[in-house]
């Protein structure tokens, strides 16, 4: 009753779960609760309850990359089409918020299991469709999810936030965490995502070579034996990611040299946010293509490119880097720390720091073939994965302020 009383007393807190869990289920329900946890953290900065300094090393390329995305957006020719973006830069507050609202290293660790909780019904619902429809590529798996990119992306994440919560404890994992994992596994074989299915193996290759390097070989041999029991279906999917006749790789191909032809005529702002879908139609190669496969580029780093200019892009990708460099450097601390104390405080240190490490190769590796961080769902959950290592940032900066 006490630990239920402490959650209830930090309503801000409380609301920020939510929004970060409910992400898998709904982004209404969840973006909802992101405003009320906006709206709690500013009431209490004014009540000088808590203090925004010191400022997150990472606010400063995050306020380059939205400075730099307004310009373009005003630079573009559909203004108002392209200010549609901006509701996004609600969802950067999460690596703000977190890191505010945390109130010791343990707190990330409790939205983890919340996530964990809600990502049951998330992935159930993908496989209770997958009975209906097995191995259909015109009924693909999407659970509560409106695609099934956004569905198998942010299983991805869970999984790979979930091997590092197994492999970071102080002890043997708690009996529920293997049956989680074969759920989530399930949900993204069966969606069949081929960037998904690397993102997710990059990702958990990232946790075990950090944490338990052995374990790759088993892993590898277990991925090995899934593939040669798969059905023809999963084999054909595979194999045509290398057919180059393959209609789905000859307009990926199509996509990319879209994209370097638009981006070199609009080399420093772009065309825009939210303008690339029609722009790009102007520069395709060839007619054979519906215009509809022109939404976006099926790439981060084109898609930002294109939309922003390379100075845009080069923008992101210090953002980017700075979130992977500042929880390298929370693993390195946390690694030096447990060292003769595992206790759970200093594995939880641990987890948070190896899974967001985990989770920006996934996210990486996933969006060098799909526009991930333009999906609110993935990105919400990306960024609470991404801002929990600057919980202990903070409360060491705090500690010296």
């Amino acid at each position: 009753m006490t630990r239920v009383t402490r959650w209830l007393e930090r309503p801000v807190f409380l609301a920020l779960t939510g929004a970060v869990s409910l992400a898998l289920v709904s982004i209404a329900a969840s973006q909802l609760l992101l405003f009320g946890a906006v709206v709690g953290a500013i009431w209490r900065c004014r009540r000088r309850e808590v203090s925004l300094r010191p400022w997150p090393l990472i606010s400063w390329p995050l306020l380059a990359f939205a400075g730099w995305t307004i310009v373009a957006i005003l630079s573009s020719r559909d203004v108002a089409q392209g200010l549609l973006e901006t509701r996004k830069f609600f969802l950067y507050l999460i690596l703000l918020l977190l890191p505010l609202t945390a109130q010791d290293e343990s707190d990330p660790v409790r939205i983890y299991r919340c996530v964990f909780l809600v990502s049951v019904v998330s992935a159930s619902a993908g496989l209770a469709q997958f009975v209906i429809h097995p191995f259909d590529l015109q009924y693909r798996v999407s659970g509560l999810m409106s695609h099934w990119m956004t569905y198998s992306g942010l299983l991805m994440l869970v999984l790979v936030a979930l091997s590092a919560y197994a492999v970071c404890g102080p002890g043997r994992p708690e009996w529920w965490v293997f049956p989680l994992g074969l759920l989530l596994a399930s949900g993204i074989y069966v969606s069949q995502t081929r960037s998904v299915w690397l993102g997710a193996i990059a990702g958990a290759t990232t946790v075990f070579l950090l944490m338990r390097p052995r374990a790759l070989f088993p892993m590898a041999a277990l991925l090995v034996a899934l593939y040669l029991a798969s059905p023809a279906s999963i084999h054909e999917r595979v194999r045509s990611t290398w057919d180059a006749r393959d209609p789905e790789t000859r307009a990926r191909t199509d996509l990319v040299r879209t994209s370097v032809r638009l981006i070199r005529d609009n080399p420093w702002l772009g065309v825009g946010p939210k303008n690339v879908k029609q722009e790009a139609v102007r520069y395709r190669g060839r007619n054979e293509f519906a215009d509809w496969l022109y939404q976006h580029m099926h790439n981060n780093f084109l898609q930002i490119a294109a939309e922003r200019g390379i100075p845009g892009l080069l923008l992101w990708l210090w953002f980017m880097i700075r979130l992977g460099w500042d929880a390298l450097e929370v693993e390195r601390s946390a690694r030096k720390g447990i060292a003769g104390r595992a206790d759970p405080d200093t594995c939880g240190h641990l987890m948070v720091a190896t899974s967001a490490l985990g989770g920006w190769v996934a996210f990486l590796v996933a969006g060098m073939f799909e526009y991930n961080f333009g999906d609110s769902e993935v990105l919400t959950l990306f960024l609470f994965i991404m801002a929990s290592p600057y919980v202990s940032l903070r409360l060491r900066a705090v500690a010296k302020y």
